[in-house]
């Protein structure tokens, strides 16, 4: 009687291993989402900074001159609510969604415009650099640090943006806030 007693279960090492695999394949499985997330994030910022810059190409084809915008949420909206220029009815994707929280900027003289957004977050808090697009890459008075699309956040310079310019935080929850910050980190 005794001492041969058979037990059915598993032992403490096959425990730790079969533990020690799932928390691999859990960490793994967080990093992928992540970067998942990440790239869905800069994809939104990337589609809106296009939204906006081909609503200022077609305001340009009618008024023959590129808006200046003073206040993202009052020149994005339409009808009775929208404060000139307004470019609400040039958006062709219907109503404005900016994504996550970020910064977008605004640049424009006579011939040209940039719109800039920052990929990590409201001012590039997370540092990871910012998306431009537009036609005014290299135009005189342009951004000194704007030079292609994607912007090294170590390569932008605090000059800020000259002339008529606007940067305004979006927020994901309460849409356009401080509309009137003056564009100083790019």
């Amino acid at each position: 009687m005794g001492m041969n007693r058979k037990y059915s279960g598993f032992t403490l090492v096959e425990m730790l291993i079969v533990m020690g695999i799932i928390i691999i394949l859990m960490a793994v499985g967080i990093a992928a989402g992540r970067f998942a997330i990440n790239r869905a994030n800069d994809v939104a910022h990337q589609n809106a900074a296009d939204q906006l810059f081909v609503a200022a190409q077609s305001y340009l084809t009618d008024e023959r001159e590129y808006p200046i915008v003073t206040n993202w949420s009052l020149n994005l909206t339409e009808g009775t609510g929208c404060t000139a220029p307004c470019l609400g009815g040039y958006l062709s994707l219907g109503e404005f969604r900016g994504g996550t929280d970020a910064t977008y900027y605004y640049w424009t003289d006579q011939k040209s415009a940039l719109v800039c957004v920052s990929l990590g977050g409201v001012d590039d808090a997370d540092n990871r650099g910012y998306y431009c697009t537009g036609n005014g890459f290299g135009a005189t008075g342009a951004p000194a640090g704007v030079t292609q699309k994607d912007v090294d956040p170590e390569s932008t310079t605090a000059d800020g943006f000259p002339g008529t310019s606007v940067a305004a935080d979006w927020n994901l929850i309460q849409d356009w806030d401080n509309e009137n910050d003056v564009f100083e980190t790019i």
